[in-house]
């Protein structure tokens, strides 16, 4: 892995705010009742890029009540004043939003790239209606959106609310956390097959049998994973060992790494800078 050093874009990291990083790290931990690798800070973020060899990472956040977006979003304002060239934000919108268009409007404004939904957080269902405004946004002007995908717990972010989603919107930019499927991986062989959908790597190697994984990304397509670590429940270093151990031939692993991210940003408007 040595040899994608410095290359390597994780496409799945919180931080926060330093004053209520130890509590919110410790709240999603009790959530899923796991233990978290460390906390959501900034620098021991920008430490582990440094220590895995990561190029880049796409910083999420979400709010639980609207009362978070505004604080949340100007929080990611703040941080990619400094720090675009590490960084690529994906803000949160709520769907209790006063005024969600105009929020979108707001951060895209002001360097967000983004969405980030956590549907199993924020309680309400991927293929709500409420929420299509934002979705028709989002497709009439390429913003990503990234989702929490799956929890067998819930019927929020099921995968066929997820197919219905790409029906109705096919051009819009969708990735879909955890190979699409958080504890939920049995239900997307036939339901994801010819979705416009992205899909990401984060918290699901721990789980997910090594050769199911491998298996998922032949048979979805290799174009379509991108390497997310879900920092700080685990380290960026430690998922690469994972992806390792799924023996990908050399051209898979370097799309997943850092390829695939890369033409996910170029198709959004946001291309990288070139390394010198």
């Amino acid at each position: 892995m040595n040899e994608y050093r410095g290359r390597i874009i994780d496409v799945h990291t919180h931080i926060f705010p330093e004053k209520i990083a130890s509590k919110a790290t410790a709240s999603i931990g009790d959530f899923y009742a796991l233990d978290m690798a460390t906390v959501g800070l900034r620098n021991l973020l920008e430490a582990e890029m440094g220590n895995a060899g990561i190029r880049h990472c796409f910083l999420l956040s979400t709010a639980t009540v609207k009362s978070q977006v505004k604080p949340i979003n100007d929080f990611l304002i703040e941080t990619m004043k400094t720090s675009s060239d590490k960084f690529t934000a994906f803000g949160t919108i709520h769907i209790e939003t006063d005024d969600p268009i105009e929020e979108v409007d707001r951060i895209r404004n002001n360097g967000i790239t983004g969405i980030k939904f956590h549907n199993d957080f924020q309680h309400f269902a991927v293929d709500d209606p409420r929420i299509f405004p934002v979705y028709e946004k989002a497709q009439a002007e390429r913003i990503p959106i990234m989702f929490h995908a799956g929890d067998k717990r819930y019927n929020y972010t099921n995968p066929d609310k997820f197919v219905k989603i790409s029906k109705l919107f096919p051009d819009l930019i969708v990735i879909a956390s955890h190979f699409g499927a958080y504890s939920e991986w049995d239900k997307i062989d036939d339901e994801y097959l010819n979705t416009n959908l992205y899909f990401d790597t984060s918290s699901a190697l721990f789980a997910l049998p090594f050769d199911k994984a491998k298996e998922i990304i032949k048979r979805h397509g290799e174009d379509k994973f991108l390497f997310g670590s879900d920092f700080p429940m685990w380290l960026a270093s430690n998922e690469l060992k994972n992806i390792e151990k799924l023996d990908l031939s050399e051209e898979t692993l370097e799309k997943i790494l850092f390829k695939n991210a890369e033409k996910l940003l170029e198709r959004v408007g946001k291309p990288l800078k070139v390394s010198q």
